[in-house]
């Protein structure tokens, strides 16, 4: 586990009554089962985050912003597995 900091939080009595019977049943800490959770929590937010914040491109490599893609000069860009396909398939 990397750098933790320490937070008050308010939580419901059964809540807490649910993971205290958990931790008797399993070999970890109900602090475990908590920690465990919101961090998977905060991963699913942050996926969610990720649809609606803009991305800067100038954190990419340029190969990267050419990964899947090729430039056809027009304003929409052609997926490099479309031209693949052509091989492969008679149309």
């Amino acid at each position: 586990m990397g750098a933790t900091a320490r937070y008050q939080v308010y939580l419901d009595p059964r809540s807490v009554g649910i993971l205290d019977e958990a931790s008797g049943l399993l070999p970890v800490t109900r602090s475990q089962i908590m920690r465990e959770a919101i961090d998977a929590a905060a991963g699913r937010v942050g996926n969610l985050l990720a649809m609606f914040k803009p991305v800067n491109s100038n954190n990419y490599s340029w190969m990267d912003k050419m990964v899947g893609s090729i430039s056809s000069g027009r304003k929409f860009k052609k997926s490099a597995s479309e031209r693949v396909d052509d091989i492969y398939y008679d149309k």
